[in-house]
């Protein structure tokens, strides 16, 4: 099933529940339907989450399969050497530090070959570096930083609680059509949020909240997570036009480089403890 498919299902039944939540019947069984609250491990943040488990990785599988199909995989050599070695060991750690979280994830890790400086991860640890990201990330410990922040997108559900406000609006609005019908634009917002069109649009605050769970988780697989101060200045410094922080969903790389150093004291401690336990 195609993912655009899929989203028509998932907000047509959504939608369906909605219109049965008026109905004195169905109003007992509504509130299941139609408010969750999740909280973010690590930070303790409360979300917003309509979505159940399975839709989302349902979500992720078909958008990370349609993805590759559209592009140029490298599945031999040794930057893909590479990106398997980082990002195995990002897997082992966010195992270890958030069981629950990834409890049902089937990692992958492919390598996209083009240009553009970036990497993703979907719900059920669906990852991709792209190799221009490789030519930034010079070293493991800045790749592993990177690697790291795509995960703690997976971690924290930032997918699924996209997903979750366009559900909101969608309920509360009546976007669905009696016909079950779902607006392009609004399947083109969600897949957004999942790195199928366009880039990831992500919030500031959830960009945040990903750069220290992925410090954090970088520093337990045994990466230097002082890399990640030097890798986001090295992205500051690489020239073209940035809209300003007001008007970009990622945070300003100077003030994002200032937060990582205040959360080192805490992610050297693990670095640290990592180192001797030998990873």
């Amino acid at each position: 099933m195609s993912i655009r498919r899929l989203i028509s299902e998932i907000f047509a039944c959504r939608g369906a529940v909605a219109r049965l939540a008026s109905l004195s019947a169905a109003c007992a069984l509504a509130p299941q339907f139609l408010a969750a609250c999740g909280t973010v491990p690590e930070t303790g943040r409360s979300q917003m989450m309509l979505l159940s488990l399975s839709e989302e990785r349902q979500l992720g599988e078909a958008a990370y399969t349609e993805t590759l199909a559209q592009a140029k995989t490298i599945s031999s050599g040794p930057d893909y050497a590479r990106v398997q070695r980082v990002g195995q060991r990002i897997a082992d750690a966010s195992v270890r530090r958030y069981p629950q979280a990834v409890e049902g994830f089937q990692w992958q890790f492919a390598l996209i070959d083009t240009p553009e400086v970036n990497a993703w991860m979907l719900p059920g640890g669906k990852s991709a570096v792209n190799t221009g990201l490789l030519t930034v990330a010079t070293s493991d410990d800045e790749l592993a930083v990177v690697m790291g922040h795509e995960a703690a997108h997976a971690i924290a559900r930032h997918g699924g609680e996209r997903v979750s406000r366009a559900m909101a609006v969608e309920i509360a609005a009546g976007i669905v059509s009696e016909t079950g019908q779902v607006s392009p634009e609004l399947i083109d917002g969600v897949l957004a949020g999942y790195g199928a069109v366009g880039e990831t649009a992500f919030s500031r605050s959830e960009e945040t909240e990903a750069d220290e769970i992925g410090l954090l988780i970088a520093a337990d697989a045994g990466y230097d997570p002082r890399a990640a101060v030097g890798f986001w200045r090295k992205m500051s410094s690489q020239g073209g036009e940035k809209p300003p922080e007001f008007l970009s969903t990622h945070p300003n790389d100077d003030k994002r480089a200032a937060r990582l150093e205040a959360l080192m004291p805490k992610a050297l401690a693990i670095y640290e403890e990592a180192k001797r336990a030998g990873r």
